[in-house]
C-alpha cells in the first residue's frame, strides 16, 4: 500500500495551495504534495524578482518526472494521471549561495471525474462486481509512478448471468486513448472477443451465451489513462430453456404428450463441462402401439435436425431432416410399445425451439363382428396437426351415447361446438374449420356418456 506520510521533506505544501518562500542559492529545497486522488498535478513557480530557478517535479521516490527553468518568469508543470501518494517538489537556485530570492509555489490539483472502481482489482480473482443490466464507473492508467504504487494498467469485472442469452458490454471513455476491452471465460485465462477502443465508445457482443459468471477486463496500452464508464446489456433467449444436462441419452428430458416443451440449443458456456449445448435428449414411453406427430418450430433460423430413436439409443425409428430454420413435424404411424428416444442437434448456430408430441392409439376394431362396431370408446388425434385451416378429429363409439365435441382455446374458453347430440355407435369423423381464428394451441374434447377424452391441436396460419 502506498503511504500519504512524508518521509524527505521538510514543508508540506497540501494541494490547492499557495506557499511562499526563500530559496538560497545553489541549494536542493524539497516540499511534498500529499495527493489523496486519482487525478492531474500543476505547479506554478512564480520568483519575485526576475532571477532564474529550476522546478523539478519527482515521484515519492524523489526522482525525477519533469523539470523546466523559469528564467525570472513564472513557470507551470504539469504531472497528469497520477494515483494517491506523496509527490516531491525539488527547488534551485541559479545564483551565489549567499543570496536568497523569494518565491511563490501554487499547487493545483484537478480530481478525475467519475468515481474510481474499488482497488485492487488487477487480477480477475479481486474483480469487481458489474451487475447484469447495469453501469459502473471506473478509472485505468492513473500512475503512483514507483514500485510500490504503480500504474493501474488493468482492471477486471465480473458479471454473472442467469441464463441462456446475448451479452453486450460497452465502454466509454473520458478521454480519447487507446484501451482494450474483453470478455473472458469463466476460468479468467483465455478471453473469448476483445477489441482495441481507439478512444470511441466501444461494445462487444457474445450472441449464444450460456448462464454463468464470465470476466471483463479492461487494459491500458503505455502511458494512457483516462476515467470511463463500463455498462452491460443482457437478452434472454426467447422461450424456456430445455432442463440441463441432458445431451446424453442418459440424462433425457421427458416429453409429455400434448404439452409444449421448449429448449434451446447453440449456446456456450465456455467451460469444459458446460459448453457449447450441442445436442438435446428427450424421451417418452408409449403404453400402446400408436400414432405418434411430433412437431418442432424455431425461433430464429438455425439448420437443426430431430432423429428418434429407439430404446437403446441407436436403432433409428425416423431420421428426421434438416430443419434450415423452417421447423420440422416428424409423423410416424404403427409405433410398438416402449421407450423412445428423440435427439435433437444443431450444426453450430444458437437458436430457440419448442416439441409437440401427439400421441393417437391405433383404435381396436373387433374383427369377428362384421358391423365393425369398436369395442371401445376413442378419440384420435386429429389429422392434420399443425394444420391450416381445417382439420379432421375422429372418434369411436362403442354404444349409443349422448355426444358433446366442443373446442376450446389455451385460456379454456369455448370458441366452437362441432357435435351436440345422439350418436348411435360406430366411428365418426368431423371437420373444424379455423380460418377465423388466431394461430396458437386449440383443445379438443369429447363427452360421450361417462367417457371424456381431450388432446390438443395447433392451427398455423
Amino acid at each position: 500500500m502506498f503511504s500519504l506520510g512524508v518521509t524527505f521533506a521538510d514543508t508540506v505544501i497540501p494541494q490547492d495551495t499557495t506557499y511562499h518562500g526563500l530559496l538560497y542559492g545553489h541549494t536542493n529545497v524539497w516540499f511534498a504534495v500529499p495527493v489523496n486522488a486519482d487525478g492531474n498535478l500543476s505547479v506554478t513557480l512564480t520568483p519575485s524578482d526576475g532571477v532564474n530557478m529550476q522546478l523539478m517535479l519527482c515521484t515519492p521516490e524523489k526522482n525525477e518526472i519533469i523539470r523546466g527553468d523559469c528564467w525570472g518568469n513564472p513557470l507551470t508543470l504539469s504531472v497528469n494521471g497520477v494515483k494517491p501518494d506523496s509527490f516531491y517538489i525539488r527547488l534551485w537556485g541559479y545564483y551565489g549561495s549567499s543570496e536568497n530570492h523569494g518565491f511563490t509555489l501554487t499547487t493545483e490539483f484537478a480530481v478525475a471525474v467519475l468515481q474510481n472502481d474499488n482497488e485492487p482489482n488487477n487480477i480477475f480473482a479481486d474483480a469487481n462486481l458489474l451487475p447484469l443490466n447495469n453501469t459502473l464507473t471506473g478509472h485505468i492508467g492513473y500512475d503512483g509512478h514507483w514500485a510500490s504504487n504503480p500504474a493501474d494498467v488493468i482492471d477486471w469485472w465480473k458479471i454473472t448471468t442467469t441464463g441462456d442469452g446475448i451479452l453486450t458490454v460497452t465502454i466509454t471513455q473520458v478521454e480519447p486513448v487507446n484501451l482494450q476491452l474483453a470478455i473472458y471465460r469463466p476460468n479468467g485465462e483465455t478471453h473469448i472477443v476483445y477489441a482495441d477502443t481507439w478512444g470511441d465508445t466501444t461494445s462487444l457482443t457474445i450472441n449464444n451465451l450460456r448462464d454463468g459468471t464470465y470476466f471483463i477486463r479492461v487494459y491500458r496500452y503505455a502511458w494512457n489513462f483516462t476515467p470511463y464508464t463500463l455498462g452491460n446489456v443482457f437478452t434472454p433467449a426467447p422461450g424456456g430453456n430445455d432442463p440441463e444436462p441432458n445431451d446424453s441419452k442418459e440424462n433425457a428430458s421427458e416429453l409429455i404428450n400434448g404439452i409444449l416443451s421448449e429448449g434451446h440449443l447453440g449456446y456456450n458456456g465456455f467451460r469444459d463441462n458446460f459448453g457449447l449445448d450441442g445436442v438435446d435428449w428427450w424421451h417418452f414411453t408409449l403404453q400402446d402401439t400408436s400414432n405418434l406427430q411430433l412437431t418442432l418450430t424455431q425461433t430464429a433460423s438455425a439448420n437443426l435436425r430431430p432423429q428418434l430413436f429407439k430404446e437403446d439409443g441407436v436403432t433409428v425409428v425416423h431420421n428426421g431432416g434438416d430443419t434450415w430454420g423452417g421447423g420440422y413435424v416428424m409423423n410416424v404411424s404403427d409405433v410398438l410399445p416402449g421407450s423412445y428416444y428423440l435427439k435433437v442437434i444443431t450444426y453450430g448456430v444458437f437458436d430457440s425451439y419448442s416439441l409437440l408430441l401427439l400421441i393417437s392409439s391405433v383404435s381396436g376394431i373387433d374383427d369377428g363382428k362384421t358391423s365393425e362396431v369398436p369395442i371401445r370408446f376413442e378419440l384420435a388425434q386429429n389429422f392434420p396437426n399443425p394444420f391450416n385451416p381445417a382439420t379432421t378429429i375422429t372418434f369411436d363409439l362403442p354404444n349409443e351415447e349422448l355426444v358433446i365435441l366442443k373446442i376450446y382455446n389455451i385460456l379454456g374458453q369455448e370458441v366452437a361446438a362441432l357435435v351436440n347430440e345422439v350418436r348411435a355407435a360406430g366411428r365418426y369423423s368431423e371437420t373444424f374449420h379455423a380460418s377465423d381464428l388466431p394461430s396458437g394451441i386449440y383443445i379438443y374434447m369429447l363427452t360421450a356418456g361417462e367417457f371424456t377424452s381431450s388432446k390438443n391441436m395447433m392451427f398455423i396460419k
